[in-house]
């Protein structure tokens, strides 16, 4: 059993597509052959938090452009409880204190017990029926999307990798956990606190900055670009096409700039090298 929701645009053509997630991998896939935009949100999950915010997912369209959420699958309903996650486990408190062992997919508020994606106890009392077998992964959130050629992409996430195959207008990451690997973009805004930005081609802007990750870019075409790392690398191609200003800085890292003798380059870094 599964769940799932998908959205296919009324509107042929291009699409603004503004993607929110808190959790999970997002996958783009640019199709020049494709006439309308499509999405499929959706778990291996049957029930549970991640099941609920899979189902809770809302898709609003106005002409081209088209907003999706996808609910906190770390919230489940809690209101007010603290989200603690080791390696691949979430676990959720409301206050008080547990004593475990080892936990792998549990989640534990005001009197409900979650494990695997199934409630075991609720408000104190055994829910399972005797002999039930429990446990496993509560499932991943994955956001599958079809864009026709023209179109742009905004993700705003949490926790999520974003993968993009194929050329777009645009895009705009924000990410407080996650990377971004995408193909050609000719206006590119990134920014992550923990992850790393990998673009094989922009064209015309970049702004990319991490706290905790690399920024690479394996050819640069664009009039004005800033990549700016606390601790990363930066590693950037530039192209004889490439024109105006190119900033790189970073505090813990090195950088790498290649093919950039024709433009007005800009680097500095605190504990690094520059080549």
């Amino acid at each position: 059993m599964s769940s799932e929701k998908i959205h296919i645009m009324d509107t042929d053509g291009a699409v603004e597509l503004d993607l929110s997630v808190s959790n999970g991998a997002v996958n783009v896939t640019v199709d020049p052959t494709a006439v309308y935009g499509r999405v499929r949100v959706h778990t291996g999950a049957s029930e549970g938090a991640v099941a609920d915010a899979v189902n809770d997912t809302t898709f609003t369209a106005h002409g081209a452009r088209l907003t999706v959420s996808v609910s906190d699958d770390m919230v489940g309903g809690i209101g007010g409880s603290n989200v603690v996650q080791v390696g691949g486990s979430t676990f959720s408190f409301g206050g008080g204190v547990v004593n475990t062992g080892y936990m792998t997919g549990v989640t534990i508020s005001d009197g409900d017990i979650w494990i695997g994606g199934q409630r075991v106890v609720a408000n104190g009392q055994v829910v399972a029926q005797q002999g039930a077998k429990v446990g496993g992964a509560t499932g991943t959130i994955t956001v599958d999307v079809v864009l026709p050629a023209g179109s742009s992409l905004a993700v705003s996430t949490k926790n999520a990798e974003t993968t993009v195959r194929g050329d777009l207008e645009a895009i705009r990451f924000d990410a407080r956990n996650g990377s971004l690997q995408a193909g050609g973009v000719k206006v590119l805004e990134a920014e992550t606190h923990n992850g790393s930005v990998l673009v094989d081609r922009v064209e015309e802007e970049l702004e990319a900055s991490t706290h905790n990750g690399s920024i690479t870019v394996g050819a640069y075409n664009g009039r004005r670009g800033s990549a700016r790392t606390h601790n990363g690398g930066v590693n950037i191609s530039a192209t004889p096409a490439a024109s105006g200003r190119l900033a790189a800085r970073t505090h813990n890292g090195n950088i790498r700039v290649r093919g950039a003798g024709h433009l007005d380059l800009k680097t500095s870094t605190h504990n690094g090298r520059v080549w």
